[in-house]
């Protein structure tokens, strides 16, 4: 209900705007109460009820001679929407008291009445099932279900399972991607935002450490720093509020039963899929060949599947940390709480056979470990061919790392880490939906 509250002017002009979307080939669908005419005539279809009935539903223009059909016409000085409710509340043939309590003088004889009873019963079982049909493919589409108030909400002993949902996980993770997709798709200005954000970072660093000679290891372990660090950030902040910001409509819908909480969880996930590979790539493909001055494609290909998987860390890490925070506030709160430490024992500032023993579960946990070590192995090692910095392996052993690490340890690591934050994130939205902690 766009219009309630605001005046006559306001009111058309937020009319004219959603008509203007909708000549866009999108659906908009409003609730509109006592519409000036100017307002009634920017619809294309209106439905009419009366005490829960559906009493048309069809073009705005073909109303009048509908309502004409059951001797109500609409005078040419009068506004239609006024006429059209103001007919409803008052007419017996539409209020379901029936003829036979109509007097001769306020209404008209009871046999034509009944006539038009009849009339009207057929005509609304029609638009009943037009829209019944409407209501069915409209939640297909876009998985939204409208219960009647008399219904409870849907209750379910299966964790994750919703039984209302009947048109299978598949589809119903098919409609909800391409609903989210659809929504990035009309933030035209974010996405360009979260391109230059990659583009410029990029330029920074590979001005700053443009053509790095080969004899200085350390300030190449740095940039691989800088390279994972970074792309882990973006991948944060860029979706530490893709949930709390849908999380009321989540709500509402999932109450009424239109999916699971599996396949909106993981919709999310995957349209955020495309985003974290191409970002990133773009990031390194301008800092990786303005940094280094030997440019290895295979090199190039391993530290970019790196920085994708740490994004995706740093990702799962996000969403986590908005289920918890449940606000986009909040979650903006919470996130540094499971980003820092993974930060600090990246292995950048403390070695990694030289923390504490009761410190090692952070260790364990830090994403940023695993990205690093990878990084370092596969630009000093001998992925892709030999090594071109001065020291090569001799650089991994100082550090005490191990060469085999990468696909025994490191790239398996990151993948579980990942795994392990979407699991705790979609345990506790479903605890936190269902007992409305």
């Amino acid at each position: 209900e766009p219009t309630s509250g605001l005046d006559a002017s306001m009111a058309e002009k937020i009319v004219v705007f959603l008509k203007r979307l909708a000549s866009e080939k999108k659906n908009i669908i409003v609730t509109i109460h006592q519409p000036s005419s100017a307002v009634f005539s920017l619809f294309d279809n209106i439905l009419l009820l009366n005490e829960g009935k559906v009493v048309y539903f069809g073009k705005r223009t073909d109303a009048p001679d509908y309502f004409c059909s059951l001797g109500y016409r609409c005078p040419t000085d009068y506004n239609p929407a006024d006429f059209y409710i103001k007919t409803l509340v008052e007419s017996p043939v539409f209020t379901g008291y029936g003829y036979e309590n109509v007097s001769q003088n306020n209404f008209m004889a009871s046999r034509e009445a009944g006539a038009h009873c009849t009339g009207f019963r057929r005509i609304a079982s029609f638009c009943s099932v037009q829209y019944e049909t409407i209501r069915r493919n409209l939640r297909e589409e876009v998985l939204h279900t409208i219960n009647d108030t008399n219904n409870k909400f849907p209750n379910s002993n299966d964790m994750l399972v919703d039984k209302s949902s009947n048109i299978g996980v598949l589809k119903e993770l098919y409609h909800l991607s391409w609903r989210n997709l659809k929504i990035i798709m009309r933030n035209p200005a974010l996405n360009h935002i979260r391109l230059l954000q990659h583009v410029f970072v990029a330029v920074m660093c590979g001005a700053a450490f443009f053509q790095l000679e080969l004899d200085k290891d350390d300030e190449m372990i740095g940039v691989l720093f800088l390279m994972v660090v970074l792309t882990s950030l973006f991948g944060l902040f860029n979706n530490i509020q893709v949930i709390p910001t849908e999380l009321p409509l989540f709500a509402r819908e999932y109450r009424s039963g239109a999916y699971y909480i599996l396949t909106w969880f993981f919709s999310k996930v995957f349209t955020e899929i495309p985003a974290s590979a191409v970002l990133p790539l773009i990031f390194n493909t301008v800092c990786f060949f303005a940094v280094f001055e030997v440019a290895n494609a295979v090199k190039f290909a391993y530290i970019w599947l790196i920085c994708y998987l740490t994004v995706q860390a740093s990702t799962a890490v996000a969403f986590f940390s908005s289920v918890l925070g449940w606000t986009p506030l909040h979650a903006l709160a919470v996130s540094p709480v499971f980003y820092v430490p993974s930060l600090i024992f990246s292995g950048q500032f403390i070695l990694i056979d030289n923390v504490r023993e009761y410190m090692e579960i952070f260790q364990i946990l830090s994403f940023l470990r695993y990205g690093n070590e990878g990084a370092i192995i596969v630009f000093f090692g001998h992925y892709g061919g030999k090594t071109y910095a001065k020291k090569g392996n001799a650089t991994i052993a100082d550090l005490k790392m191990d060469e085999d690490a990468l696909w025994n340890k490191d790239l398996p690591a990151l993948v579980g880490i990942t795994g392990m934050y979407y699991i705790l994130a979609l345990i506790l939205l479903y605890t936190r939906t269902h007992f409305r902690i």
